[in-house]
């Protein structure tokens, strides 16, 4: 599997990938465009008290990191990959090695919801102004809306923080609009062939 950043200044670059890492399904170069050209739009509209060099990103199911790596040759100030798979724990690293952004770049392994707690008490229980999340398509809605569930109530957001979620279809949408429209403002919701966008706000 070949595995290119598609944005910013690492543009170009093959990110080490594999095809026998569990599950493992990088969020392909078109959605990763997609994303980055929505946020400059949004970042331009003056939704967000920030923009991508202010970016502090908690990227849940990393796998490669493939759309973390791409916050960061943008720009980002900080991505938190989160995973639990030994061999997408090694190419996380060996990206981070890659471009040489390694203070970047923290690595936490483990099960979720279990090492959220970990990982904000090892903020000091400084927050995240983005969240990627991007589990496996597997995932039911139900399972998905749990993760993001997860996050609130263990407070990992500012708020006015940025949300960025990736699912096969739009019934994530749909959900969370329906659930949790007191925590999170839907800012665009989109599908993309078999990959669904749903960028929002947290409340």
């Amino acid at each position: 599997m070949v595995l290119k950043l598609a944005t910013g200044k690492y543009k170009g670059t093959t990110l080490a990938s594999s095809d026998t890492a569990k599950e493992l399904r990088p969020t392909q170069a078109i959605i990763r465009e997609a994303i980055i050209n929505i946020l400059n739009s949004l970042f331009l509209a003056d939704e967000f008290d920030f923009n991508f060099y202010d970016l502090d990103v908690l990227d849940l199911y990393s796998g490669t990191g493939s759309m973390g790596y791409e916050f960061l040759s943008n720009g980002a100030e900080m991505v938190n990959f989160v995973d639990y798979d030994i061999k997408c724990i090694k190419l996380l690293d060996s990206n981070a090695a890659k471009l040489r952004i390694a203070d970047k770049v923290k690595i936490s392994r483990g099960k979720l919801p279990q090492i959220l707690k970990k990982i904000k008490s090892k903020r000091e229980d400084k927050k995240f102004n983005t969240l990627f999340c991007d589990p496996p398509f597997k995932f039911s809605v139900e399972e998905f809306t749990k993760t993001v569930s997860n996050i609130f109530e263990n407070e990992m957001l500012e708020k006015g923080s940025l949300i960025v979620l990736e699912y096969k279809n739009l019934d994530l949408a749909k959900l969370l609009e329906e659930r949790y429209s007191e925590e999170m403002l839907i800012l665009k919701a989109k599908q993309y062939g078999d990959c669904s966008l749903v960028i929002a706000k947290k409340l």
